[in-house]
């Protein structure tokens, strides 16, 4: 995995704290800031990079321990929990939506921040393993952050719904 890391990605896997520190700072700044706005897109790219490449141990680093993830419905098999915890959690989620599904395409739309909550906006295509049967979808993803790290995760298959929780007017 270091092999594909970018620079700042080696740094945030060894430095997980000036990480943290940095992101605090950069979300201090006002949201009409373009500095504070290319700073969490470009933060969002490299995260769903590293998720999609499979590399977690970029992708935790911007979670806090006590991190809770809600998955949306229509992604969860039978067996599968409804609610995963922490960062143990992160990477049972990864493990077993890479065991039901093989990402094909995962293309960011739309960034929203809010301050406390950022909101995505991603066309997502993938594969069943088994089946092979595709499902190409959309999906909103609302994240709350907290001392630099994301605490909570929501996805929803439908955008809307992704803005009404983060209280964006439609």
């Amino acid at each position: 995995m270091a092999k594909r890391r970018m620079p700042e990605e080696q740094l945030m896997v060894l430095w997980p704290g000036g990480w943290a520190a940095l992101s605090r700072l950069v979300l201090r700044l006002p949201l009409s800031s373009r500095f504070r706005a290319a700073m969490v897109r470009r933060n969002a790219l490299t995260g769903w990079g590293a998720w999609v490449r499979g590399d977690l141990d970029v992708v935790v680093v911007r979670f806090a321990p006590d991190y809770r993830y809600d998955p949306p419905s229509e992604w969860l098999l039978p067996g599968m929990p409804t609610v995963y915890h922490g960062h143990a959690g992160l990477r049972q989620w990864a493990a077993d939506l890479h065991e039901a599904w093989e990402f094909v395409e995962h293309m960011p739309l739309e960034i929203v921040d809010t301050g406390p909550m950022l909101a995505f906006h991603c066309q997502i295509r993938l594969r069943a393993r088994a089946s092979g049967i595709e499902l190409d979808t959309q999906l909103g993803q609302v994240f709350w952050i907290e001392r630099g790290v994301i605490v909570r995760e929501s996805d929803f298959g439908d955008w809307g719904r992704a803005l009404q929780v983060a209280g964006v007017p439609r």
